[in-house]
């Protein structure tokens, strides 16, 4: 029988290889969602079709921003997962319920998809997004600050960053969840800030250093 008392309770690949295996089904279900309308027809001229896809247009946009934010879900949870040694029975728990959500995510943009102009399926994919982040910020600190689960000392330098790229996100999904109560379109586009808030991080940050660099030089 496993000893539930040991610190080293799960390999931290099991929960890496579950992460990959639900994220890989998250985004192949959204990919799926997204088909051809059914009432075009088969006659239809050239010069109509571009007006009948644009009535897809919403169910297009949907699917790109969400599987955007799902790889960048991805991404920010292998970093993390970067610094563990081990999961314990708090990594699992937060992991667990990370993972639901994230299979969640299929459904509500789904819902947002068939009803892109009614607030209730809007606000819950902000609120599916915004508890995402929520829990993958908690589970971040939770490694930052405990020593007997990781592999060595963070560098604050590293901490900083990791704060900076939880703290925006959980910000990003709360300022869109207000606004959707006043207007849908401009609380569904603040979610585009999310992935291209690490775009434009990184690019800041590359001119910032190669500024510093020359000034030293």
């Amino acid at each position: 029988m496993p000893d539930y008392n040991d610190e080293s309770l799960l390999p931290k690949n099991r929960i890496e290889a579950l992460s990959d295996g639900i994220f890989a089904i998250a985004m192949t279900l959204i990919i799926l969602d997204l088909k051809t309308p059914e009432n075009i027809p088969l006659n239809l001229e050239y010069e109509e079709l571009p007006l009948t896809l644009l009535n897809i247009l919403p169910d297009v946009e949907a699917y790109a921003v969400s599987f955007l934010v799902l790889a960048v879900f991805w991404l920010r949870h292998q970093l993390q997962f970067r610094y563990l040694k081990f999961a314990n029975r708090k990594i699992i728990v937060l992991s667990i319920f990370f993972l639901m959500l994230i299979g969640f995510v299929p459904f509500s943009v789904g819902l947002v998809m068939r009803y892109n102009d009614i607030q209730l399926p809007t606000l819950i994919y902000i609120i599916n997004l915004l508890l995402i982040s929520v829990i993958l910020s908690i589970q971040g600190w939770y490694i930052s600050k405990n020593k007997k689960i990781r592999f060595e000392e963070i560098e604050p330098e590293i901490l900083k960053k990791y704060y900076v790229f939880s703290i925006v996100p959980i910000v990003i999904f709360s300022v869109s969840l207000i606004v959707s109560f006043f207007n849908l379109r401009l609380a569904f586009l603040l979610i585009y800030l999310d992935p291209a808030f690490y775009s434009i991080y990184r690019i800041v940050k590359k001119r910032t250093s190669a500024v510093r660099y020359k000034l030293k030089n």
